[in-house]
């Protein structure tokens, strides 16, 4: 019988004397032992260079995901937990880990060779500890083709090109340092596992985001597409996004790492696109269009691939859509929410709601109106409510046990009274709210769950700034302006990086692609370069 591996034996500290402030995956290492989720060897080391066994492994995803207050995993596999499992031939009952690997065979993170055997003392591959956590929380989504963004691509088994698909959707692949190279075959370190089930805590709102150390934006874009946009969106991993063209005229979609274009949808004789929207798997589109000359407003999605119609449904019949109109998919794509701005009668009649993905059945029309953001849970509606005079509010909006969403609370109005406002939930789940003053920007960190204050930043802003824009990471802001020009900043570090010109900014769920429109088409007698919209990267030194 072949010797044990146990697990490591827990270190006093979350801290460890081979793994240095500046070390890659610091941040990650020392947010998992803060969990209890990791530990280190009696000696204080954590060895993160070291291979880790498929035995250690499910020791691993026990604590991160089978713990006493489990998340993602569905019920009914953490009760069949309970049940008998069949155990595996090379897996007595008193090994170490007989526990550990039934109930994570139980749950669907791993499963065994041919023989019913689990090997457990084998190192497990990259690609296998990737799969393992992709199948255990249920991810899905993302593209085989961009699976092309790796050099090594051809080396992904075929079994495992649905699963790596999905956890690189979901954010949760780490590949240092070479970021275009997935190594599938080689064996995970124990960094590297931490990684990977670090971002599996912060996808669902149970650890919060870090920055990989000596992360910076590049100020080399990775790729420039060759198309001037009205506005533009990623998909959740960054690896796609969606230009509505200025003339209101044709959707188009690229793929972020090469370029390429990969579909265009035009709006049709008499009809313009006044707001677009690519789904979080960026496998859909969604988008409001007004049809001259009867001024219909309707709402539309798209499958990107077939390029086919899902559905159209008609909104209102006005005499003009004075705003543009805004439009986003929750995270989890089941829900579309729109805010359009029509003239009826002469009266402003502003709407927003909430529609069904798959058939475009109305959900919910809201008492209220203004431009929203909606938290990665999907349980939080945020709402700018601007009223007649100068002041402006932010509403939050909570959903309910039937499924709907009702008031919940308004932040106090004078922390958002300054114009040029711009709002994002982070991906922990907290409210950033950036409002500018003619000198000054300040960054209001709230906790929409209890209305609570949690940081208030004052950041450097331009009286000229017109394009604002902030990161779900909670970390980068974007000013940019014709007489201060653009600037990237940190909330995290205090830099502020001078950035190429920027009319447009948006940034990837993730916080790590930025992108630009690099001029205003409208700007008469502009010497900035011919409109195009860049990519930026955040990528580690």
């Amino acid at each position: 019988m072949p010797a044990q591996v146990p697990a490591p034996t827990p270190a006093p500290s979350t801290s460890f004397r081979d793994v240095p402030a500046d070390y890659w995956a610091y941040e990650y290492i020392s947010g998992l032992a803060r969990f209890s989720v990791i530990s280190g060897f009696p000696d204080g080391t954590f060895q993160p260079n070291e291979p880790v066994t498929r035995a250690q492994f499910a020791a691993i995803l026990n604590q991160a995901f089978m713990s006493a207050q489990p998340f993602q995993v569905p019920n009914e596999r953490l009760n069949a937990t309970q049940s008998s499992t069949p155990t595996f031939a090379d897996v007595p009952n008193d090994h170490w880990a007989a526990g550990y690997i039934a109930k994570a065979r139980t749950a669907g993170f791993l499963s065994g060779y041919l023989g019913n055997e689990f090997k457990p003392n084998q190192p497990i591959p990259r690609v296998q500890a990737l799969i393992s956590i992709a199948n255990g929380l249920g991810y899905q989504g993302g593209s085989i083709a961009d699976l092309s963004a790796y050099k090594d691509a051809d080396a992904i088994p075929e079994y495992a090109r649905p699963g790596i698909t999905a956890a690189r959707a979901a954010n949760i692949v780490v590949n240092y340092p070479a970021l275009d190279q997935l190594v599938p075959n080689r064996p995970a370190t124990r960094a590297e596992v931490a990684a990977f089930v670090h971002r599996a805590l912060v996808n669902d709102g149970r650890a919060q985001p870090v920055a990989a150390t000596g992360a910076r934006w590049n100020k080399a874009p990775i790729t420039t597409l060759p198309t001037a946009a009205a506005g533009f969106s990623f998909s959740a991993d960054g690896q796609r996004l969606l230009a509505l063209t200025t003339d209101g005229a044709t959707l188009q979609i690229w793929n972020t790492q090469t370029g390429a274009l990969i579909k265009e949808i035009a709006a049709g004789d008499q009809t313009r696109f006044d707001g677009a929207a690519i789904s979080k798997d960026g496998t859909k589109v969604a988008a409001i269009a007004q049809t001259s000359p009867t001024n219909t407003v309707e709402l539309a999605a798209w499958t990107i691939e077939a390029g086919q119609p899902l559905w159209k449904k008609t909104i209102s019949r006005a005499e003009s859509a004075i705003d543009g109109g805004q439009i986003a998919f929750s995270h989890d794509n089941q829900r579309i929410i729109t805010f359009v701005n029509p003239q009826q009668d002469g009266a402003s009649t502003p709407q927003l709601a909430l529609w069904n993905t798959a058939n475009g059945e109305a959900v919910q029309s809201l008492e209220t109106s203004g431009r929203f953001a909606i938290s990665p849970n999907g349980q939080f509606l945020a709402i700018q409510i601007y009223p007649n005079d100068s002041s402006g509010r932010v509403d939050l909006w909570r959903l309910n046990q039937s499924g709907m969403f009702e008031y919940a609370r308004t932040l106090p109005p004078e922390d958002v009274l300054f114009w040029g406002m711009d709002m994002v939930f982070r991906n922990d789940g907290l409210l950033n709210v950036l409002t500018r003053s003619p000198y000054d920007g300040l960054l209001v960190t709230w906790n929409s769950q209890t209305g609570a204050r949690v940081t208030s930043t004052e950041l450097p802003a331009d009286r000229s700034d017109d394009a604002i824009g902030l990161s779900p990471d909670g970390d980068s802001y974007f000013f940019g302006g014709q007489v201060a020009g653009a600037r990237l900043g940190s909330v995290r570090t205090g830099e502020v990086q001078d950035w190429p010109h920027g009319y447009r900014v948006a940034f990837s769920d993730r916080g790590n692609y930025l992108a630009l429109m690099n001029n205003n088409p409208n700007e008469v007698g502009s010497t900035l370069p011919t409109p195009s919209i860049s990519i930026y990267a955040k990528t580690a030194h």
